[in-house]
């Protein structure tokens, strides 16, 4: 039996490289032991509660190895700042336009920026050696998408905001993925 792959990938990213492996394995025998005694949907709940509850002290251990802050930083210079830059970019665009202050952006304005940040998103993915790695940068490629809208000039829609939100991860994790398949 395996544990929920959403929750090991969470693992992965907080961990990093030098705990991923050894956390794993502590909670993967004590994942089997429950499945074994009370069941599957009870090893999964008790895996799921324990990466919650160790994500803050392993996200600590790696920030003070110094990994976490070379990832958010890279993350944050390579997916925070072009979709800042575009969001500025339009912003100044639309206040030289008669009766177009910013408030209601072409859907062009949102498709630029989604594709901006995957694009950036899978350039930082492809600089990653390893799972943790990736799974780490794909962390910081959401964190970055979000701190970037949230300093943006105009309110985003949801849909956009989630998007940009998960477009960065996901583009970053697939082309790791292709690059360690070929």
């Amino acid at each position: 039996m395996k544990p929920p792959g959403w929750a090991q990938l969470v693992l992965w990213a907080v961990a990093g490289e030098n705990e991923a492996e050894f956390v794993m394995g502590d909670l993967h025998e004590e994942f089997l032991l429950l499945c074994a005694d009370r069941g599957r949907s009870a090893g999964s709940r008790w895996y799921v509660r324990q990466v919650f509850r160790s994500a803050a002290t392993l996200l600590g251990l790696r920030f003070r190895s110094g990994e976490a802050a070379h990832l958010l930083a890279a993350a944050l210079v390579a997916v925070a700042m072009p979709l800042l830059l575009l969001d500025r970019l339009w912003s100044f665009v639309y206040s030289h336009i008669p009766l177009k202050d910013g408030l209601d952006r072409a859907p062009g304005f949102w498709a630029a920026n989604v594709v901006c940040v995957c694009a950036c998103a899978a350039l930082c993915g492809s600089l990653a050696h390893s799972l943790p790695r990736a799974a780490g940068v794909a962390l910081a490629a959401a964190v970055g998408a979000a701190c970037a809208l949230w300093c943006s000039t105009a309110t985003a829609p949801v849909f956009y905001a989630g998007l940009a939100i998960l477009a960065g991860p996901a583009s970053s994790m697939a082309v790791f993925a292709w690059r360690r398949s070929r």
